[in-house]
Order: C-alpha cells, then structure tokens, then sequence
C-alpha cells in the first residue's frame, strides 16, 4: 500500500503506487496532511511512485482541485515517464504540471 508522507514546507512524497487501490487511503492521508500547512503550494514528490493507473491520475486531479480552491500553485515533481505519458495522454498538462 502506498504512503503520503509530509516532507515540510508543502512538500508531500507518494510511496510507490498511485492507483485504484490506493488512492482512497492516500486521499484519507492528504485530507489530515495538506489542511495544516500554511504554504502558499502544494509539491508532490512522485520520484518513487512505480505503478500509476487512472484512478492515481484521477487522485492528482483532485489534489489539484483542493490546492487550487484554496488558492494554492500544485505541481508534480520527479513525475515517471509512465505518469508524464498518462497526463498527456488525458490533455491534463495545464492542470498537472511539474516542477524542478
């Protein structure tokens, strides 16, 4: 099962898979994570996430959502190029973007 983790400042590291599965515990694990923070961004270190499917796609887009409605920039870092391709695939790119 994969993990959220909070790494400071905004910066939150997905374990290894961002699918089906394991998306409504990752979301459960964002919504007691991302609330707290006071920075003006959420960054997502996907640099070890493995195994991404639609519904980990479909878990982004909602982590983007969140940070957009409470007026905070959201990005990706680290993004695989499975998960690049999937984005584009899906015309997400304005949406999900990526950072250094």
């Amino acid at each position: 099962m994969s993990e959220l983790q909070s790494l400071g400042n905004g910066v939150f590291r997905v374990g290894s898979e961002l699918t089906t599965e394991s998306a409504p515990a990752l979301w459960a694990q964002s919504r007691k994570l991302f609330p707290p923070t006071e920075a003006s961004a959420i960054k997502i270190d996907v640099n070890n996430v493995l195994q991404v499917d639609s519904g980990g796609l479909a878990l982004l887009v909602a982590w983007s959502r969140w940070a957009n409605f409470r007026e905070k920039q959201f990005s990706l870092h680290g993004a695989s190029k499975q998960l690049v391709t999937l984005i584009e695939n899906n015309h997400l790119e304005k949406l999900l973007y990526f950072s250094d």
